[in-house]
């Protein structure tokens, strides 16, 4: 078929170019082709989805499937229908030269030339209307589909096109021939006019999404060696032939399975996770009762289970995705956890259940967060998938990655979500609700999933308003929720309930409890039920015995804390010392070795080898100041000596911060901790005998005991004194200490709510008190109640708009979206990058160097104790103007030692550039161009310190990052 064969207007629409060639033998890609070729991957993407997704978006337009998927695939390929304007076609002159010169250029068309995205957005609504459909819906799928490279417009006057930029008459004619050979090609109904007047949000996020994932793979195609002009003889032929490309391109590149259940049938509780406890699983009865509350399931559902700690919350959360994907047919699973910590190792725990399914299809896993390339668990699984496809050997970790696979295609940061299952961060799903760049195929990869979000008692309340908008609009994409935690208090409960749309919310009943709410329908309001959760199920499975926890109080000094835990731990056991800074911690560290050492026993920090000897003693210190490889290397050493099976000492310390208050499961014969919020209080005191022991291995501490620094007097000083206040709300640690002051003890779970209640709901009466204490607990109240307030208001603020406000919401765009989290899990640092999923202090992440006698700069090496046996540190030259981009293992090293800090001076030296003035490369060289250290600095410590005012920073081997005070 040549060009002059062809019908005038379609002879000029054939001269368009869509995309240029990149190599020899390649010739352009014409508009049409590229149109079609998108439209067909759309057409595969829902072929392979569950059925309802395609009639959904079809009921979107108000149209049935056979009418309105047509016209859904007609729109997706019209998303480039920009293209087909002066304002595009200028960009590359040799098609340019193409372009059939019935199509004028104006002398007046100028740079800046209108993105033709914005483009789309501005012409396609003509013809739609022209069609009849309604001026407000044509709108809104010209944005849908317009806004495929990432953002929507935000100031709508762009839209108002000058001739120069869309062209005269001759350019609309053409662009109404490529919408009637796109209609003609997708069978597209002109007289199929959608019923709605209007695009609901959700189907402007599943329309949105669809098309910048169809685009991703439309654009993947190779281009044409030879013209071919067939698509617009018979468009319907070449949108078939599209399809077949596409359906290669999903099997062979993408690996994208056809929808099926995990489960053919649902397997009852004990086979399903018959691979845990020995073979020998028996369920908890918080696991059989949840199951028995959605047995009857028959849609999309939130679920929220409120247990204590070590109750079986995961796995009750994952049989409920089994039942609720057989109930609703959901394409897969998110599990979102609050740190990069928690989702590192939950990923290991979804891979193992995976794999234990004994599923006939094979599945595939993300792990989403900032911190992969640093994750060697994920990237194993990663080369040996595609190691997998190239050799299909038969071995065990052949058969481990024929089940459960990473597919490559989806490591990319923004198609994470989109894969059959993923874990990470709840930062991750919650990009989807903020305005970064393609938030919609966020949307779209979490629509129709089971969401998990776990331990969401620990979100603070900016962070807890968009949890509440990600629920919204989850439960708008037909998702379901399973929300856990163990500490929730009543106030957070009903707000995420309401999130979901639930009416008639139960009061709380006794703990543990879960609740259920289902999804509304036209037909049918939601129905919200709620359990207690029985001591024994009907099997005779029982939850954990309740516990008693003598609690003591103690003085807040870290002279008397230091003091508490020698004596403690001198004749025998194990301690954990949990305080709320870390430069309490290194205070608390140095006064233990001090004390030790006053007693002629020796500190046995060295965490390379356990404490041996009657004159020793092992000290471990762990907290967030500490490069990233010897923070992991002694949060090894915790579970080594205190975690589940681990080579437990006869006499061992720990010191630690927060970082060890959710992430860690470990187990400790006594506890020390700093007055803290209590439902944090109580997640410590979790960590007491924990794990079941023989008695004597405990070595006395036949009862575990809370110490309580800080409860033994009015709290105010040592807020003030040990920056306490400045960690946590001074209301809530008021709280606090008037709940626990004057208690012998606690029984967990039992008194584990009524606590939390107690503290987070309304304040009581401060009559009783004092005037000085009553004044400074009412301006603490007065405080909380103004901060709660700003953040509400700054997070909904900050999010897209709930789904029923969305096309009122302002567009809030955050013009860069990071390639990286924030790994610093420090209460005082914040965990979040711009955009804010999190508030928190600002932060910097530095990497500590010196520089050698040459000049040369190197990275300053981790203490000799912290490195493994047989491996001697090689010396690591930062390349900080010369590394290549490509060169990532060069960059995991570096990165391996850095840290994250919040302290102002170093935040202040590294914005204005003076933290390191040396450059950090340019173009395609240095730290600046790799995603892992584009946003770090080195921190020059040749001298052995740097002094920033009055503070002096220094890295001392044994207490990691030390600031002191300089004169």
């Amino acid at each position: 078929m040549t060009l002059s064969n062809l019908p005038p207007v379609t002879q000029v629409t054939a001269s368009l170019w869509a995309k240029s060639p990149r190599q020899p033998g390649e010739v352009k890609l014409g508009v049409l082709e590229h149109l079609l070729n998108v439209a067909a991957c759309a057409a595969e993407i829902l072929e392979l989805e569950p059925p309802q997704v395609g009639a959904q978006m079809a009921a979107d337009l108000g149209l049935s499937r056979e009418q309105g998927l047509p016209w859904v695939l007609a729109l997706i390929a019209l998303h480039d229908l920009g293209k087909a304007s002066p304002a595009f076609q200028v960009l590359w002159p040799g098609g340019k030269a193409e372009v059939d010169t019935r199509l004028n250029f104006s002398e007046l068309l100028r740079e800046p030339y209108t993105p033709h995205g914005v483009a789309t957005e501005a012409l396609l609504p003509a013809f739609l209307q022209s069609l009849g459909w309604s001026a407000a819906l044509t709108k809104q799928v010209a944005d849908a589909v317009g806004c495929h490279h990432g953002f929507r417009v935000e100031d709508t006057r762009q839209l108002d096109l000058a001739e120069a930029q869309k062209g005269s008459v001759g350019w609309e004619k053409v662009r109404r021939e490529l919408c009637r050979l796109v209609c003609r090609a997708v069978g597209a109904e002109y007289t199929a006019v959608p019923t709605v007047t209007e695009l609901s949000a959700p189907a402007f996020m599943r329309l949105a999404g669809l098309t910048s994932f169809a685009d991703w793979l439309g654009s993947s195609f190779p281009l044409p060696t030879q013209t071919d002009f067939s698509a617009y003889v018979d468009p319907a032929a070449y949108f078939a032939r599209a399809r077949a490309q596409a359906r290669e391109v999903l099997r062979e590149q993408v690996h994208w399975p056809q929808f099926s259940t995990l489960h053919p049938h649902l397997p009852p509780l004990e086979e399903a996770f018959g691979y845990l406890a020995g073979g020998d699983f028996r369920p908890r009865p918080l696991q059989t009762a949840l199951a028995g509350a959605l047995a009857q399931a028959s849609g999309p559902a939130l679920v929220l289970v409120e247990a204590p700690m070590g109750e079986g919350k995961t796995e009750a959360a994952l049989y409920a995705y089994l039942q609720l994907q057989h109930a609703a047919q959901h394409r897969g699973l998110y599990v979102a956890l609050p740190t990069q910590a928690t989702g590192s190792a939950m990923f290991g725990r979804l891979v193992e259940f995976l794999r234990a399914q004994g599923s006939e299809k094979a599945v595939s896993i993300q792990l989403a967060h900032g911190g992969t390339l640093l994750n060697d668990e994920f990237q194993e699984r990663v080369t040996n998938t595609q190691l997998f496809y190239r050799t299909n050997t038969d071995s065990e970790s052949a058969d481990s990655v024929a089940a459960v696979r990473v597919e490559e295609w989806f490591t990319s940061r923004k198609r994470a979500l989109l894969d059959e299952f993923g874990v990470g961060t709840v930062d991750q799903a919650l990009l989807g609700v903020l305005g970064v760049s393609h938030q919609f195929v966020r949307l779209w990869g979490l629509g129709n999933r089971v969401v998990v979000l776990d331990e969401v008692h620990a979100y603070d309340t900016y962070t807890s308003e968009l949890i509440a908008a990600l629920v919204a609009w989850l439960r708008a994409l037909g998702s379901s929720v399973v929300i856990m935690s163990a500490t929730l208090p009543d106030e957070s409960r009903r707000r995420l309930l309401a999130a979901w749309g639930a009416a008639d919310i139960p009061d709380a009943a006794t703990y543990p409890r879960w609740t259920v709410a289902t999804q509304m329908v036209a037909t049918q309001a939601g129905a919200v039920t709620s359990g207690t959760v029985p001591a024994t199920d009907a099997a005779g499975n029982r939850s954990r015995p309740a516990q008693q926890i003598a609690l003591r109080p103690l003085a807040s000094s870290t002279e008397a804390v230091a003091r508490q835990a020698v004596d403690l731990t001198v004749g025998g056991g194990c301690a954990a010392i949990i305080v709320n800074t870390v430069q309490r911690a290194q205070q608390v560290q140095r006064e233990v070795v001090r004390l030790l050492r006053e007693q002629g026993i020796a500190a046995q920090t060295c965490t390379a080898g356990g404490p041996k000897g009657a004159e020793k003693l092992g000290v471990l210190l762990y907290h967030a100041r500490y490069p990233a490889d010897e923070r992991q290397h002694r949060e090894k050493a915790v579970l080594k000596y205190l975690g589940k099976g681990g080579l437990r000492p006869e006499r061992f310390i720990l010191i630690a911060t927060q970082v060890a208050e959710q992430s860690l499961d470990f187990d400790a014969d006594v506890m020390i901790s700093d007055l803290a919020p209590v439902d944090l209080l109580l997640q410590r005191a979790g960590r007491l005998h924990r794990h079941a022991r023989p008695p004597e291995s405990r070595r006395g501490h036949t009862q575990p005991v809370l110490y309580v620094s800080g409860l033994d007097a009015w709290p105010a000083e040592a807020m003030q004194a040990e920056a306490w206040g400045r960690v946590y709300a001074p209301a809530l640690l008021y709280r606090t200490w008037r709940t626990l002051q004057g208690r012998a003890g606690l029984t967990l779970p039992d008194e584990l709510d009524p606590l939390v209640q107690e503290v987070y709901g309304a304040p009581g009466s401060v009559h009783d008190l004092p005037d000085e204490r009553r004044e400074a607990v009412e301006r603490a109240e007065a405080q909380l109640r103004s901060v709660r307030e700003g953040l509400e208001s700054k997070g909904r603020s900050a999010h897209i708009g709930l789904p029923d406000e969305f096309w009122s919401t302002p567009l809030h765009r955050h013009p860069e979206e990071p390639d990286t989290e924030s790994v610093n899990d420090d209460a005082l640092a914040g965990e979040d990058d711009f955009p804010r999923t999190r508030l928190g202090d600002k932060s910097v992440r530095l990497v500590p160097v010196r520089q050698r006698a040459d000049g040369v700069w190197v990275v300053c090496p981790p203490p000799g104790a912290m490195q493994p046996k047989n491996e001697p540190w090689t010396e690591l030259v930062t390349q900080h103007q010369t590394l290549q981009k490509g060169d990532t293992e060069t960059a995991k090293r570096i990165y391996q030692r850095s840290l994250g800090v919040a302290r102002w001076e170093l935040v202040a030296a590294a914005e204005r550039g003076d933290l390191w003035p040396h450059g950090l490369g340019s173009g395609h060289r240095g730290w600046q161009t790799h995603p892992l250290l584009r946003d770090v600095q080195p921190l020059d410590l040749t001298a052995g310190h740097r002094d920033f005012g009055k503070v002096r920073v220094r890295l001392d081997p044994e207490l990691g990052l030390v600031y002191e005070s300089l004169p």
